[in-house]
């Protein structure tokens, strides 16, 4: 089982940007030097310090000067006009040449009402613009002189440039929180990030499902197939006193939860696209309960490394392959603790298991024995 650690650079009181955007470079080297597997940051705007990320693909590469190994994600770019797909493929080529080949594209149509509001952009296209985007990024990943036509684009004949780095497969992955957009993720072919376990582990269960059915008929939308299932969990901390570890992640996890029960609940009454974010109502009377979050739940994860492994455990034993897990805005040092930690006594037991029969091996993994 894989895990990326996963950035938004939130900025602690009296932590300034620029600190913080230095820090979390410092903390992804760290978590490569500790043992995890890729490291992945957001595309977020307009989010005064809780989320300072808006420009993934320049990070990612300062990260990928400083490191080695590990893979490097968008996790998501936002597929829609202010994003270009022809942009799009121009910097993912770019980082993964950069990187010796360790580039991933993660996308998603933005679940952020604000953003949508400030770059102008009907919620209800974003599905339509997140199809077309992904149609002309699988174009451009298989075809040296792309060409398309549609009401949303016109792209005369052009050669991209840098163009399919050294033939190398660049994974891409879909974030998803519904079981109909885990299910289509399946159907085009690409992995998926699943974003809304907050509403439980049956819910997990469904999407995983859903996108197990979709990819029986997957079709190469993004260039290649990409059978890998991920899931984002929040606020992951961990210690050796299980209070200890809840305590220090509690104010910045619950901050969150806040702002994403805004984002969804306007979403889901504005368009009929968003409908599922409408569920979040359902844990809105726990919403300030951290420990009813953690134990119903896959979405926030932090304890001893004992219950790290046993959550995890679990979601490989459902079918997930990958854990993006969010160690931020506890401060500089306790995130760092929290690699370290995670890294000594979690890490290895993870590293163990298999991987699942079917999914995607990643360009630089060796393959060995695969689960059932």
């Amino acid at each position: 089982m894989k895990v990326i650690l996963f950035h938004e650079a939130i900025c602690p009181p009296g932590t300034s940007w620029a600190t913080r955007m230095t820090e979390v470079v410092d903390e992804a080297v760290l978590a490569e030097e500790s043992g995890f597997d890729g490291y992945a940051s957001s595309e977020q705007h307009f989010a005064n310090g809780e989320a300072i990320i808006s420009a993934p693909e320049i990070l990612l590469a300062y990260v990928a000067a400083r490191t080695k190994r590990m893979r490097l994600r968008i996790a998501s770019v936002n597929l829609l006009p202010y994003n270009h797909p022809i942009r799009v493929l121009e910097q993912i080529a770019t980082l993964d040449l950069l990187s010796n080949g360790r580039a991933e594209l993660g996308a998603a149509r933005s679940n952020n009402p604000y953003t949508l509001d400030g770059f102008g952009v009907d919620p209800s296209l974003t599905r339509e613009y997140r199809d077309e985007h992904l149609a002309i990024i699988g174009k451009g990943l298989t075809e040296e002189r792309l060409a398309h036509d549609s009401q949303l684009y016109t792209i005369p004949p052009r050669k991209i440039s840098p163009w399919k780095p050294g033939g190398r497969v660049i994974p891409t992955h879909l974030s998803a929180t519904s079981k109909d957009s885990h299910r289509e993720a399946g159907e085009m072919g690409v992995g998926v990030m699943s974003g809304l376990s907050i509403l439980g582990w049956d819910y997990v269960q469904d999407c995983i499902d859903a996108y197990n059915e979709g990819a029986k008929v997957a079709r190469p939308v993004a260039g290649t197939i990409t059978k890998r299932q991920a899931l984002f969990s929040v606020g992951v901390n961990c210690h050796a006193d299980r209070a200890q570890a809840r305590a220090a992640t509690e104010e910045n996890t619950l901050r969150f939860i806040e702002v994403i029960m805004d984002w969804m609940t306007k979403l889901a009454k504005r368009s009929a696209d968003y409908q599922a974010m409408a569920r979040i109502e359902e844990i809105r009377g726990n919403m300030r309960n951290l420990d009813y979050l953690i134990d119903s739940a896959p979405y926030v994860m932090a304890g001893t490394p004992d219950d790290l492994i046993a959550g995890a455990r679990r979601l490989h034993a459902m079918g997930i392959d990958d854990l993006l897990w969010r160690i931020d805005g506890m401060g500089h040092e306790a995130n760092k603790r929290a690699i370290e930690m995670i890294g000594k006594h979690v890490l290895p037991e993870l590293h163990s298991w298999p991987e699942h029969e079917g999914s995607t091996v990643t360009p630089t993994d060796v393959p060995a024995a695969r689960a059932a």
